[in-house]
Formats: structure tokens, C-alpha cells, sequence
């Protein structure tokens, strides 16, 4: 536009000048000069008019974005939440999108979700630490040294060098790892845990599998507590075996039914489950106890629980069949036997609470104390028959304040053994006090007093007296 208009403005002095060759060289010069610069400006405009649409059409773009971002009511969801806008890029994109899946956490506590499932799992466990000062020794290699074995306390004279013990372990730190499915089924729950007391040397950490079971809905198989055994009454100490008196802690392979009713207001569950076999057999011949896992008949245990909200208590009944080939005869002897157990825990003052097992039966055996008590006897004739235990524990805990636990616990067990089985245990009893601290949830140390004794039919006995310090940081 300029050069035309200056064109146009010169027009009269060009026509005013007089004519001639060099006059018509000049202004053919300038004439073309101008052409050029006509032309240089009409390309600048065009790569002007370009730029201009290119950027409207961005800005309109950018506008209906905003636009669809504010109407829509999941960006509406995100902007309350604090999330990114539209117009900012999310930290990770679904995997439609191409990106990433995200992780969330799972639908049971202390698990995350498998992206693109609706598995859930989780892992964690603890490490441990237990210091034990024992005022006499278990012998060489073994698990007495570690944790409370009353089968293993030393009766009679004590050996030399075998008055006092010290062992430092972290045989119960633990593993475990679990999951979780929702099925139109029902739940599918997993869980495996492991510990380091496979091998009885005190230096050895051999793993050693305590849980590993399934569920779906109401129904379990696999190996973990048994159904006679109520856990929620076990005593809080620091010894890995807990207190005599109560059932051995004992895990073994299963399958169980579980079925929730009520009565009135009162939540209640019933259980039936067939257990793994074993016999422990005293065989007056070889004076000593022996273990036979050829049985004909599953163990059969059945327990109805009581779930008030001020505590649990249960009822389990076991029946099973003995089974033995005594040294005297070439010929299979099987016997049947049963037991009962009362359970629970009861809450207290505030915090506080009691835990208590009364346990009583013909073959109750090695479900009472840990390799202590045979569940059945052979005489030298080869007579075969059950043999009727009975014990009980009691505990109680009191909270100090929110960081601060005692526990106190006793627990006594007999056997009314034959008068022939001299050497057979026929009694033992406990005692366990404790202080434990837990400045948060993931830590617990503390320090343990442990009285125990043992007694024989022939009258021999010995005790012991522990203190033991641990250490417990899960993860």
C-alpha cells in the first residue's frame, strides 16, 4: 500500500520533468526499485495474514477446552479435590491412554490393588529379637534354649556347666503375605506366614512354614490354627510358646466350616472341621514316647463361639481315634478319645482384660502342652488305652496407659499317667510377668520374668527361672 500511495504522490513531478534519455534511465530505475519492494511487502503481509489465522485457531481450540473442562462434572470432581486440570497433563495416564496403570490401595487393610484386578494383596511381618538368661541350660541344640519347652527342662542333678544359659535369637521374626478377591462365591482369601525355628541349633535360621491356607466364603482348607484351639485367649508374652496350662499354639493342616448366625442380639458362629492325625503313644517297653502319623480317622473338632461385644468366649469339642502297633504284639490297636475346652477373653476396666483356657480329656495329649504329655499308653502285656489330661491357664492384662502393658499369667497341666510310665511327665505349671512398652504401633520391646517346673511319675522334677528381653519392629 505504501509504495503505490508514493507512486501515486510522485505522478505529477515525473510528468513535470523534462524528458530525456538519462531522465528516462532514472526513472526506469526507480520504477523498478519500487516493483521490488511491492512485491517484498505483499510476501510479508501474506506470512502476517498465515500467522494471524494460525493463532486464532489456537486460541478457539484452547478455548473449547476450557469450555468442556468446566462443564464436564468429573473435571468439576477433580478441580474440588485439588486434582490437575484439563489443561495440565495428569501425572500418570490410564492404560487406554497409553500410560501407566495406577496403583490403589486394596480393598483389606495394609494391601494394595493388582492394577487391572480385583485381587488385592499385602505383605509384611517382624523382626524380633529375644535375649534369654535362663538359670539352667536346655542342653546342646536345643529349642528349650530358645523359647519355653517345659518337656526339655532338666530334672535331678544338673549337669556341670549346664547351671545358668544365655542365647541371643531372631528366630521368630516373621514373613507373611496375604490376598484378597471378591467373588461372586464369596471372598477368596490367602495367606502364607513363615518363621526361622525350622532347625532346633541355635545358630541355624532354617525357615519354617506356620500358616498356609485359602478361603472362599465360609469355607477353609489348608494349615493353620486349629478349630479347638481358640487363639484370641492366648496370654500377651514375650515367649514364643506362651504359657502351660492353655492348648499348645498348635497350627496343623485342616478344613473347616465356618457359619455365622445369631441368637437374640448375640453374634455366635459355629465350626466343624476334620485336622490332621497324630498319635503319641507311651510305650512302657522302650520307656519313652513315640509318634505315629499312620491313622485311619482325621481328627474331628467342632466349637461354637460367643461374640458379645465385651469379649469372645468358645466351646470346642474334639474326638479322635488312637492308633498304635505295640512292641510286644504284631497286632494294630486303635482306641477313641475326646476332649472339651472352654476359651475367651473378657474385657475389663477400660483396656484391660482376662484370658482363660480350662482344658480336660481321654487322648487331649499333644493338644495340651508342646511334646509333653502322650495322648495314649502301652503296657508290657500290650494293652492299649487313653490317657486323661487336664489343665488350665488364666491371665490378665492391664494397661498402664496407651504406650504401657502388663501381662500376668499362670498355667498348670497334669496327667494322671500310670503308675508303671516312671519316667513319663506327669505335671507342669508356669508363670509369666511381664512389662511392655509400645511407643507406636510398629514397635513393642519389653523385658520378662518366666517361672516354670516339671515333675515325673517317678517323682524327679526340675524348674526353671528366666528373664528375657525382646525386641519387635513390624513392617
Amino acid at each position: 500500500m505504501l509504495p503505490r500511495l508514493l507512486l501515486l504522490l510522485l505522478s505529477p513531478l515525473l510528468v513535470a520533468l523534462p524528458v530525456n534519455s538519462h531522465a528516462e534511465d532514472d526513472l526506469r530505475e526507480l520504477i523498478m526499485q519500487l516493483t521490488s519492494e511491492i512485491k517484498e511487502l505483499k510476501t510479508q503481509v501474506s506470512q502476517s495474514n498465515a500467522r494471524i489465522d494460525d493463532l486464532e485457531q489456537k486460541l478457539k481450540k484452547s478455548n473449547e477446552d476450557k469450555l468442556a473442562a468446566t462443564a464436564s462434572p468429573a473435571a468439576q470432581t477433580q478441580a474440588q479435590a485439588g486434582a490437575p486440570s484439563a489443561s495440565q497433563p495428569p501425572a500418570s495416564a490410564s492404560p487406554a491412554q497409553g500410560g501407566k496403570p495406577v496403583v490403589t490401595a486394596g480393598d483389606v487393610s495394609g494391601s494394595i490393588k493388582i492394577p487391572g484386578t480385583d485381587t488385592s494383596i499385602g505383605i509384611g511381618g517382624f523382626v524380633k529379637l529375644d535375649a534369654l538368661f535362663s538359670s539352667t541350660g536346655m542342653g546342646q541344640d536345643t529349642r528349650g534354649n530358645q523359647r519355653l519347652e517345659v518337656a526339655e527342662i532338666p530334672v535331678g542333678p544338673i549337669a556341670e556347666g549346664n547351671d545358668d544359659q544365655i542365647s541371643l535369637h531372631a528366630k521368630e521374626s516373621r514373613f507373611w503375605f496375604k490376598s484378597f478377591t471378591p467373588t461372586r462365591w464369596g471372598d477368596i482369601n490367602t495367606y502364607l506366614e513363615t518363621d526361622f525355628y525350622g532347625d532346633p541349633r541355635l545358630d541355624t535360621y532354617t525357615p519354617r512354614l506356620r500358616h498356609a491356607y485359602g478361603s472362599l466364603g465360609n469355607f477353609l482348607a489348608g494349615q493353620t490354627w486349629s478349630t479347638f484351639v481358640n487363639n484370641l485367649a492366648f496370654a500377651d508374652t514375650l515367649d514364643n510358646n506362651n504359657t502351660v496350662g492353655g492348648l499348645l499354639s498348635l497350627r496343623q493342616p485342616l478344613i473347616r466350616w465356618t457359619q455365622p448366625f445369631s441368637v437374640g442380639k448375640l453374634p455366635m458362629e459355629w465350626q466343624v472341621a476334620v485336622e490332621s492325625p497324630r498319635t503319641r503313644v507311651w510305650d512302657s517297653r522302650t520307656n519313652s514316647m513315640t509318634t505315629v502319623n499312620t491313622n485311619h480317622y482325621p481328627d474331628l473338632i467342632a466349637r461354637v463361639n460367643f461374640n458379645p461385644n465385651w469379649g469372645n468366649i468358645s466351646v470346642a469339642a474334639l474326638g479322635r481315634q488312637l492308633q498304635y502297633t505295640p512292641t510286644a504284639l504284631n497286632e494294630e490297636k486303635t482306641v477313641w478319645g475326646g476332649a472339651v475346652s472352654v476359651a475367651g477373653k473378657i474385657s475389663t476396666i477400660g483396656a484391660d482384660n482376662i484370658r482363660f483356657m480350662l482344658n480336660y480329656g481321654d487322648g487331649l495329649g499333644r493338644y495340651a502342652v508342646n511334646n509333653f504329655f502322650a495322648d495314649a499308653v502301652a503296657d508290657n502285656t500290650g494293652r492299649f488305652d487313653t490317657i486323661t489330661a487336664y489343665g488350665g491357664m488364666l491371665a490378665y492384662q492391664h494397661w498402664w496407659n496407651k504406650a504401657w502393658r502388663s501381662t500376668l499369667a499362670y498355667g498348670f497341666a497334669r496327667a494322671d499317667q500310670p503308675n508303671y510310665a516312671g519316667a513319663a511327665n506327669q505335671q507342669t505349671q508356669s508363670l509369666h510377668a511381664n512389662l511392655l512398652w509400645s511407643p507406636i504401633s510398629q514397635t513393642t520391646i519389653g523385658l520378662e520374668y518366666i517361672y516354670a517346673n516339671r515333675e515325673l511319675v517317678n517323682g524327679q522334677d526340675g524348674e526353671l527361672q528366666r528373664v528375657q528381653f525382646s525386641t519387635r519392629f513390624n513392617f
